[in-house]
């Protein structure tokens, strides 16, 4: 194959425009002394396409194509365009690793240091761990962050590039979108190898791409035929290494995936791969195929929950109140539910803050104001710390100044369905709260016993999902006030 033929994508939308800067950024590239892919180039024109009021045509970009064959060196032609071409003030450079994000910039200091043309408008390098940047005359900086559990706080930017895709969560995007509202010209740039079975962000991302009626998304795939296609048992085949007319096994069909070979890759090392490789690793890492999604995902749509939404609802007395905790006890939520008076229910969040210390004191003053019908802690969870302290200041299973509820498994699976049955019957009512919509969107659930549970393990922060749902189950509990009994029993 010659280094000059174009690998067309798989998968390829991109908006209507009328003017791109992407051969000038392809320009640039190669006087700083690496020049563009004709793929690479293709991205590029997308990237830098402006629409008629001069506004970049893409919002999102999405590239999705296996490792080692384009990203990382066009992720670095695009930062050199925004910085030297289109004079962003912020580009933010994220990875979900920490090795990756210290290899990107200590990629992009090199570079930027090797060509004079670029390094004499260079006013400081910043590189302390976790607080690498490039900062340019004339106040504009390209800064590198990791992604945390926590959440994408930190990620804003006029241009924000995502690397490690697949990686991305809800909460990543909720605390990054509604930042980028008020920017001029807001561009995100996401890359990543297929994704794995977790991928629901990029996995989203996929499927407007591949549809190709998002007029806001450019999008770019590389993969081989699916097995349905490519392999002779079809979608039941195996993988295995030396599986009778296995896509797996078809250098033709290696190319198709990875516009590098022959240029970076050779066929021989695709080759040892795939003798060294599991098949499930190879089919995603060099053909492309996408692993499917977990089970148990939260059994909640985004349109029933948003359904739900009422900005103006207000719960009636009694509420009861609960709390939960992340498993790294990272974050802490506590959450009210109680009913409105027009019956259905409603569940709001009181605080998601950082961190356990505050919790205690925060339930006390809570318990003070409101003399809850109780207060709920699922005591093998991570909230089940709490205990004892909230025993030593007044709460009580019975008797105390406040009743303490202590749920148990078969409470627990009573309460996850209970609350959505509200829900998707529309019983249920919030507020429209993001770190609960974003809880409910990326939650997963666990097998317990016949039912299930919301799972912590395979979710990232549910505790304000956790906290409303045991907050529902202890008015469900202690709050509920008995129908009045028909005439002819009283």
């Amino acid at each position: 194959m010659s280094v000059s033929t174009l690998v067309e994508p798989a998968y390829r939308s991109v908006p209507a425009s009328v003017s791109t800067l992407g051969p000038e950024v392809g320009d640039l590239a190669r006087l700083a002394g690496f020049g563009p892919d004709p793929e690479q180039q293709m991205i590029l024109d997308a990237v830098f396409a402006t629409d008629e009021h001069g506004k970049s045509a893409a919002f999102e970009v999405g590239v999705v194509v296996s490792r080692q064959n384009m990203k990382t060196g066009l992720f670095k032609m695009i930062a050199l365009g925004w910085l030297f071409l289109t004079d962003e003030r912020l580009v933010v450079w994220s990875a979900h690793e920490f090795r990756t994000a210290q290899e990107s910039f200590r990629d992009m200091d090199e570079l930027i240091a090797g060509s004079p043309h670029l390094s004499r408008r260079v006013k400081a390098i910043h590189r302390g761990n976790g607080d690498e940047a490039i900062e340019l005359v004339g106040d504009r900086r390209l800064i590198f962050k990791t992604r945390t559990k926590g959440g994408g706080r930190g990620l804003s930017g006029d241009k924000v590039i995502l690397d490690e895709g697949y990686a991305l969560q809800p909460m990543h995007m909720g605390a990054l979108l509604p930042t980028l509202s008020a920017r001029p010209d807001p561009q995100v740039l996401v890359g990543s190898s297929a994704g794995l079975p977790e991928s629901a962000v990029l996995r989203g991302m996929r499927d407007r791409g591949r549809a190709g009626n998002d007029r806001r998304l450019a999008y770019f795939e590389w993969c081989a035929p699916p097995p349905a296609i490519a392999c002779a048992l079809g979608e039941k085949c195996p993988h295995a290494l030396g599986t009778p007319g296995c896509g797996c096994d078809k250098p033709e069909l290696w190319q198709v995936a990875n516009p590098a070979i022959g240029r970076r890759i050779s066929l021989d090392y695709v080759a040892s791969e795939r003798r060294a490789l599991p098949p499930s690793e190879f089919a995603r890492e060099r053909m492309g195929w996408w692993d499917d999604p977990v089970e148990g995902l939260v059994p909640i749509s985004a349109e029933a929950w948003v359904a739900c939404i009422d900005e103006e609802s207000s719960v009636q007395d009694p509420v009861a109140i609960a709390v939960d905790v992340t498993p790294d006890r990272s974050r802490a939520a506590i959450a009210v539910a109680g009913r409105r008076s027009d019956g259905a229910m409603h569940g709001e969040l009181i605080e998601h803050k950082a961190g356990t210390g505050w919790v205690v004191d925060r339930l006390v003053e809570l318990a003070s104001r409101w003399n809850p019908c109780s207060v709920v802690v699922d005591p093998s969870g991570p909230a089940g710390s709490f205990e004892k302290e909230l025993l030593e200041r007044g709460f009580r299973p019975e008797g105390g100044r406040w009743r303490l509820q202590l749920v148990g498994s078969r409470e627990y699976a009573q309460a996850c369905g209970a609350l959505v049955d509200d829900v998707v019957n529309g019983r249920w009512r919030h507020l429209g709260q993001q770190p609960l919509a974003v809880a409910v969107e990326g939650a997963r659930t666990r097998p317990l016993a016949e039912a299930w549970a919301w799972s912590r393990r395979h979710s990232e922060d549910i505790s304000p999902l956790v906290a409303v749902t045991l907050a529902r189950h202890g008015f469900a509990t202690h709050g509920a006030v008995e129908a009045p009994s028909p005439f002819f029993l009283r």
